[in-house]
């Protein structure tokens, strides 16, 4: 976040040439411990599982594996006609997972050993070429001790999409590729989530580890869109997968042309890069909640005609816990940020906000205030409060404030790189804690959703 009059907008690439070699998964921030070779057996066999259940808990990644690329070969078999109106055909080369023992292969004529492959994944689609690698020995198993048997086939998914591609010869910039590739992830997994004779079963879970997958597996914050590696930041990424699940691969197939919605940008300063876009706690709070009180301010009549705003008074603690609300206001527990509607106050652990603020990012602070805004401008317009729909909703306008930086329509702020990637990932972060304010409102995917809705459509979407 940046405290000026400057504002950036999303930017929409346009057609541009690739090379053949594209889809690497690289596997940035993710704490794991190291782990074992193992070498993941894909030969069918008598005694195994025809059909595997996939979800955010660790399960057994030779039969998740194998069930998944034959739950994608027989999507592309039948998708693929119906969106490039050409049949698929299977990889040559099949699927490879690799180890620490695997021989050195080749991909477009280059040699390539698993020191190269290490934490990572790619369809090589070169001259003779036609098959997926990856990791077997660390990425693979991370990601299932990580975010579940899921994550994995996310993977395969994404790369699977590349070799789509290739059959369909796609020719866009890298960030367009990459996002396409998560677009027809998403749409597989709508596809085995809603299908009743596919071997790979969903469950809601899976789909919320996956949102987690994608905001870990993003490009290094100050990464500009038309590098030639770009794959995209975290809401990039869930934004171009959920696409694809809400709305199936023909509308992936619309992004070479049409453009796909990104905030990937470089710092514009030395001293934004040096601070990655973050204001000091002590600057930051007092002009968010300037801001949301401006925000409300204005929002409140497009709500509800007539309606109008009053800014609740604001109290920082220095220790927990928060004080009880006065009258019939429900009891909460473990929160960092309350709204009391009695006496139209918010209320924060400043300790705990502060900690928030320099774990995650200033926007993620923004994020946490955002909510208690929304349940007072709810509460003052008549609007339900509790319950998952009331949460979802605060959700969504939290959307549209970010969303109001980016247009200007906030001129005492503005968006630096990686500030809406905060947001996503303060609210991924509170939709996995058990209790959390969050549990009413359904999972990380279900808010992703709404905070996507707020953004990219506006206020209007969330009424």
């Amino acid at each position: 976040m940046t405290a000026s009059r400057e504002t950036v907008t999303y930017v929409s690439l346009a057609r541009a040439p690739q090379g053949s070699r594209r889809g690497a998964f690289l596997l940035l921030g993710l704490a794991v411990l190291a782990v074992s070779a193992v070498v993941l057996a894909l030969a069918l066999g008598p005694r195994q599982p025809a059909e595997a259940t996939l979800n955010g808990r660790p399960g057994d990644l030779a039969t998740a594996e194998r069930v998944t690329i034959a739950s994608l070969t027989d999507y592309w078999r039948r998708e693929m006609p119906r969106t490039y109106d050409r049949e698929f055909s299977d990889l040559r080369g099949g699927y490879q997972p690799k180890t620490p023992s695997s021989k050195p292969w080749r991909c477009g004529g280059k040699r390539v050993t698993y020191r190269d492959i290490r934490g990572n994944a790619f369809y090589c689609g070169g001259r003779g070429d036609d098959y997926i690698a990856y990791d077997a020995a660390f990425l693979f198993p991370s990601l299932n001790r990580a975010f579940g048997s899921v994550s994995p086939a996310i993977v395969l998914a994404h790369e699977t999409g590349h070799a789509v591609q290739h059959r369909a010869a796609v020719v866009a910039p890298s960030i367009v590729v990459e996002l396409q590739a998560d677009c027809f992830a998403g749409s597989w997994s709508g596809f085995a989530l809603r299908s009743r004779d596919d071997p790979v079963r969903l469950t809601p879970t899976a789909l919320d580890s996956s949102v987690a997958v994608m905001l870990t597996l993003r490009d290094q914050v100050g990464t500009p869109a038309t590098s030639p590696q770009a794959h995209g930041l975290g809401f990039d990424r869930v934004n171009a997968f959920q696409t694809g699940y809400e709305n199936g691969a023909q509308a992936c197939a619309l992004f070479p042309t049409e453009g796909v919605p990104t905030t990937e940008l470089p710092f514009s300063t030395p001293l934004e890069a040096q601070t990655r876009g973050n204001l000091s706690y002590a600057a930051a709070v007092p002009l968010f909640v300037r801001s949301l009180d401006n925000f409300w301010t204005a929002a409140a009549p497009q709500i509800r005609a007539g309606a109008t705003f009053t800014s609740p008074r604001t109290t920082a603690l220095p220790q927990p816990p928060l004080p009880p609300c006065a009258g019939n206001q429900p009891r909460t527990a473990r929160l960092v940020v309350k709204y009391c509607r009695a006496d139209n106050k918010v209320s924060w652990i400043d300790p705990l906000l502060r900690s928030i603020h320099y774990r995650m990012g200033d926007m993620a602070t923004g994020a946490v205030l955002s909510d208690a805004w929304g349940q007072a401008g709810q509460s003052q317009l008549g609007l339900p409060v509790t319950g998952r729909e009331a949460g979802l909703q605060r959700d969504c306008i939290t959307g549209a404030w970010v969303s109001a930086f980016a247009s200007g329509a906030q001129p005492q702020l503005s968006l630096s790189p990686g500030d809406v990637d905060e947001v996503l990932g303060m609210i991924v972060a509170s939709s996995f804690q058990p209790g959390a304010q969050s549990s009413d409102r359904g999972g990380a995917f279900d808010r992703t959703h709404a905070l996507r809705t707020g953004l990219l459509e506006g206020l209007a979407a969330c009424t």
